[in-house]
């Protein structure tokens, strides 16, 4: 299964999460790196104290070894395997920032600013109400288990709460809250999109915006499944709304993305009668400042490539996230 960029970038923080404390940076593979940075633009972690005196030996795993500078820069001189070029990723650490994880859930569920985050016991919180039930966060939902007793039926009880926490790193035959609470995983029910948490739907491919619609997730890079909606990153009015034709259009232009086509190819293959792209961009004097109108064309000024003296159009290069 091919993950979104955002998709491992949530993944990886539900995976800090569940630790607590620092993973090193070079324990994780490629796609986990890309999505760590997707987390380091979020805010969302914290780096951990560099060591600057020895390191773990990249090769055997077995022994630490002194860090020293020569010639060829910083070196580690493992006793076993010798020396070797220092790997500045085997120096750095990261841990998932827990307020930061409790802020954003809260803005996705609309949960009152005010309201107070009780923590109840180590690794679970009480973050407020959502459709008037608590919102109960955890690290892992055996820690749910253990301390039932005291965060449903304790001195402030807590049923038919809303329980979030990682997916279980062992299959589960069935839901263990089952009748207790209504369980959610934090991978499965939030969507990274920026800085912000979004609530899915049941349907994985929808989420819910601040209103209460239902908003597709993006697929086909920054793009819905059906091109209807574009996430643009750095628009601070959320997910933009396309018409038919220019949802068609960014439809050609994404499925010949890898190549500049002429403004006369992709109209045609598009369906539209406009001689430009930018034809179905352009906003009426009377709709200027309105973010519905103003967005599709930020869209395209932010998306689309132009080679104007060969007259060429071809999406600009977007976040591999598909």
């Amino acid at each position: 299964m091919e993950f979104t960029l955002n998709q491992q970038a949530i993944n990886l923080a539900a995976l800090f999460f569940v630790r607590g404390g620092f993973s090193m940076e070079s324990g994780l593979h490629y796609g986990e790196v890309q999505a760590l940075h997707v987390l380091k633009e979020a805010k969302a972690v914290v780096p951990g104290q560099i060591n600057a005196r020895d390191a773990m030996c990249a090769f055997c795993s077995l022994y630490r070894g002194p860090i020293f500078r020569n010639a060829d820069g910083l070196m580690v001189q493992c006793p076993d395997c010798g020396p070797y070029r220092l790997d500045p990723a085997s120096q750095r650490s990261w841990r998932l920032d827990d307020e930061w994880l409790i802020r954003r859930l809260r803005g996705a569920l609309d949960i009152a600013p005010l309201s107070a985050v009780s923590p109840i016991v180590d690794g679970v919180w009480d973050i407020g109400r959502y459709k008037k039930r608590p919102v109960v966060l955890a690290r892992r939902i055996d820690l749910v288990e253990r301390h039932g007793l005291r965060i449903f039926h304790g001195t402030e009880p807590r049923t038919q709460s809303w329980v979030i926490t990682p997916r279980p790193l062992g299959r589960l035959t069935q839901d263990p809250l089952e009748g207790t609470a209504t369980w959610w995983h934090l991978e499965d029910r939030f969507a990274l999109h920026g800085v912000a948490l979004r609530l899915l739907r049941d349907d994985p491919d929808v989420l819910v915006d601040s209103k209460g619609r239902d908003i597709p997730v993006a697929v086909h890079g920054p793009f819905s499944s059906d091109f209807a909606w574009v996430h643009l990153e750095g628009w601070p009015h959320g997910p933009i709304q396309l018409t038919e034709a220019q949802s068609r259009l960014f439809a050609v232009l994404w499925e010949y993305r890898h190549q500049a086509e002429s403004a006369e190819f992709l109209m045609k293959h598009a369906g539209l009668a406009s001689d430009k792209p930018m034809d179905v961009f352009k906003v009426k004097s009377a709709n200027r400042g309105d973010p519905l109108y103003e967005g599709p064309i930020q869209a395209y000024e932010q998306l689309v490539s132009r080679q104007r003296r060969l007259g060429l159009y071809q999406l600009a290069v977007v976040q591999s996230n598909v």
